[in-house]
């Protein structure tokens, strides 16, 4: 059960009514539907312990060494690849959930998924960026969704790390979905569709928070304007990556 945590009310309040509505009535496991066992939880413990993993430790905390992520990349203008999970189930399922019909419960389990990745990543002595910043949504489409989810994600990941968040990047065109496009269609789609905020100063190592990505053509038009307003290194950091199979 989510309880709307926007009331004023002190955080160890919010805790006690989740645990005692939680004692009432547990919450459904988002993929099997049992009942959860932490109010805090959106998964049972044999469904979290079964979810896929990925081999950090044998591709030091970047996906780009692993082949099957790499090679669907081409040139990819980012330093770093850090992915929760390939682009499969249950993973597919809740951010489609999340992205199309507002579910809630799914994007707050992708946050908790995503912060425990970064928690595990920091955790392990891994180098952090100076900030944190997200792809932009154009105005008009964030206006008719309600939310940007990439902008949730980065928003949980510099409360996880306590690093800035810089809300410094917008979309200038609308551009028609990205869905099913080839990577050349993408990338012309894409060209000058993103600006910087004017007079900006840049950190030089950054992280880019978006949702999923499949060629990389979004990040890396991105990772372009950065460059050129001297950012040195650039960490993407996402729920879901799309792997050739």
């Amino acid at each position: 059960m989510l309880i709307n945590t926007d009331v004023n009310l002190p955080f160890s309040a919010i805790r006690l009514l989740q645990h005692g509505w939680h004692l009432l009535m547990p919450s459904a496991c988002l993929w099997c539907s049992l009942p959860v066992q932490s109010a805090t939880s959106q998964l049972c413990s044999a469904c979290q312990q079964a979810l896929p993993q990925l081999p950090y430790r044998l591709c030091h905390y970047n996906l780009l060494w692993l082949p099957q992520v790499a090679n669907g990349l081409k040139k990819p203008a980012f330093d770093q690849l850090l992915s929760v999970s390939l682009y499969q189930q249950p993973y597919q399922h809740w951010l489609q959930q999340w992205k199309f019909f507002t579910d809630e419960a799914a994007g707050e389990l992708l946050q908790q998924q995503f912060c425990a990745l970064l928690a595990e990543y920091h955790s392990a002595g891994r180098n952090l960026p100076d900030a944190i910043l997200y792809v932009p949504m154009h105005a008009s489409r964030q206006r008719k969704r309600g939310y940007n989810q990439a902008q949730l994600l980065a928003q949980a990941a510099a409360s996880q790390l306590k690093l800035p968040l810089l809300d410094i990047l917008q979309k200038t065109r609308r551009l028609p979905p990205q869905v099913g496009l080839s990577r050349k269609q993408r990338q012309r789609n894409l060209r000058h569709s993103f600006s910087l905020s004017a007079n900006i100063s840049l950190p030089a190592h950054l992280a880019l928070v978006d949702d999923v990505v499949t060629t990389g053509a979004t990040a890396n038009e991105i990772c372009r304007l950065l460059r050129r307003h001297g950012v040195r290194q650039i960490s993407l950091w996402t729920v879901a990556v799309t792997a050739l199979t």
